[in-house]
């Protein structure tokens, strides 16, 4: 059995996935390591409301493209079960088509914010990290989001499922 050959986008959102699911771990490891140290030392570590902030800021946005192609989002499926097949797929354009016009401008918006906060030199209160940095992951995350959108438009355009 011959495996399908795995695009650019494919690849992308795999490296993606890998890294929404350490940032996952990170955040679970930080907020253990807080709380034991909280309790034996009575000592938080440092900035650590920060990092984990920051770290389920890149899971949520990295993720976005997987649970995509997992089909995770929310679905009318009560009700759009019982159309026929040419309305259902007639549906799943339209639905499709607006979410790639949303999900676009929220992340040309987002870039053009991250850009803003770039100029402004703003930084986190704790750690005085870039604020933009993590704008722009975000951004990043809903621009791959979008290309899939994208991807499913052209694939459904030329016969295949959306």
């Amino acid at each position: 059995m011959e495996e399908r050959k795995k695009s650019p986008l494919d690849r992308i959102e795999a490296a993606m996935r890998r890294i929404a699911a350490a940032c996952l771990m990170g955040m679970a490891l930080l907020t253990g390591a807080d709380v034991f140290m909280r309790g034996a030392f009575n000592t938080p570590v440092f900035g650590s409301e920060e990092i984990v902030t920051i770290l389920g800021i890149v899971v949520v946005g990295f993720a976005l493209p997987y649970a995509h192609y997992q089909k995770s989002h929310i679905g009318v499926e009560i009700l759009v079960r019982h159309f026929s097949r040419r309305t259902r797929r007639a549906l799943g354009l339209l639905t499709t088509s607006a979410t790639l016009f949303l999900v676009g401008i929220i992340t040309w918006r987002m870039f053009l914010y991250g850009s803003t906060l770039a100029e402004s030199g703003e930084v986190s209160m704790n750690l005085e990290l870039p604020e933009y940095m993590v704008v722009y992951l975000l951004a990043f995350g809903f621009l791959v989001y979008t290309l899939c959108l994208a991807a499913d438009i052209v694939k459904f355009l030329k016969g295949g499922e959306a």
